[in-house]
């Protein structure tokens, strides 16, 4: 267990919600405001930061450093594991000049996030240090939201799983679970439809892309979407 120093600074992973900057917590208003370093987590350098972009509509910017961490998204271990060390260095370096860190995460800081990568790696580095975690509005929750619709009621069971499961593994679960949330279904929209065609759920599913951004699209004939590129941040719920 980390025990903190008074010289050293904390790490903070903050959660910013879907997009909508409404979202944000007030406590993650109030760490973010008293943060002297905002790390952004990108996954190119020349990239916006859609997490800065939902902060700076509430937190005034004004004197902080923003300290870019590139965590690029490829599947070369080596190339990750140099990324995640890089990034928590410098994130280190900061924490020993005594200045707070606030790491923002669209959503929660700990589901699906780049951010967990850096907690045990942070920690080895500065076992002193402590690390605080600022929970966020998910995407699922605000996507359910805007559809209107349950997750979960009584004893029924939910899974969140990613849309490029192995179509054995999707299908288990499909047929296993009362709530099924696909995420990341924007390169796979076409063969998840496939699956939910043949297994009969197509019309209990719902898409929803964007949740909570002036943007967002919600559509329910899904017969729709195929053949068509879907955002990143979208995601259909499945509800039997």
């Amino acid at each position: 267990m980390s025990v903190y120093k008074p010289n050293l600074g904390v790490l903070y992973g903050v959660g910013v919600g879907p997009g909508d900057p409404e979202l944000l917590t007030l406590k993650a208003v109030r760490v973010l405001s008293g943060a002297k370093v905002i790390a952004i987590p990108k996954s190119k350098g020349d990239a916006d930061s859609m997490a800065l972009s939902v902060i700076e509509k509430a937190v005034d910017l004004k004197d902080k450093e923003i300290l870019e961490l590139l965590l690029p998204m490829t599947k070369d271990k080596g190339i990750l594991a140099k990324a995640r060390k890089d990034a928590a260095f410098l994130v280190c370096e900061r924490l020993k000049q005594g200045k707070d860190v606030s790491c923002i995460s669209i959503g929660d800081p700990l589901f699906y996030s780049t951010f967990s990568y850096l907690i045990p790696l942070v920690a080895d580095l500065l076992p002193e240090a402590a690390i605080k975690i600022i929970p966020g509005v998910s995407s699922i929750n605000a996507a359910a939201g805007s559809a209107l619709l349950p997750i979960a009621e009584a004893d029924e069971m939910v899974a969140v799983i990613p849309a490029a499961y192995e179509d054995g593994r999707l299908r288990d679960v499909l047929q296993t679970f009362d709530t099924i949330i696909l995420m990341k279904v924007n390169k796979t929209i076409d063969r998840a439809l496939n699956i939910l065609d043949e297994l009969g759920l197509k019309d209990k599913a719902v898409f929803v892309e964007r949740a909570g951004w002036p943007e967002e699209r919600i559509v329910r004939d899904l017969n729709s979407l195929k053949g068509k590129t879907s955002d990143y941040f979208s995601l259909v719920i499945v509800k039997k």
